[in-house]
């Protein structure tokens, strides 16, 4: 929890949040959202489910971790011109990632409010 406290308030270092946390993050968020699309767990509902729950678990972390980077870049010391240019590129990089992943998180709340409103529809 510790770890997660320091990351929240950007007190770890910028490479560290953005190659060994975001970008793990990105990638299952990519892959098990390609699994969606691609249809891996059809006629199988256990495998699609977990796709599914993968998913929206990395939506939320992918969303966190946008957060971490940016104001962990907000503190990355700038000593040369080029700290400035990586400083101002993971913030884009967490401010465009950020927003597809909370899209896509509430993409999923509505199509599991839509499936659950059908479900509990009388005949």
């Amino acid at each position: 929890m510790r770890f997660l406290a320091r990351l929240a308030t950007g007190n770890v270092a910028l490479w560290f949040t953005f190659w060994l946390v975001g970008t793990p993050l990105a990638l299952v968020w990519d892959a098990s959202g390609g699994c969606m699309v691609a249809g891996c767990g059809i006629g199988q509902p256990a495998i699609a489910g977990f796709f599914i729950a993968l998913f929206t678990l990395s939506s939320v972390g992918v969303v966190f971790a946008a957060v971490a980077i940016w104001r962990s870049s907000s503190n990355y010391p700038r000593q040369v011109w080029w700290h400035t240019l990586l400083a101002i590129g993971a913030k884009l990089s967490a401010v465009l990632s950020g927003f597809a992943a909370a899209l896509s998180f509430l993409a999923v709340l509505y199509f599991a409010y839509t499936f659950i409103e059908a479900g509990a529809a009388p005949f």
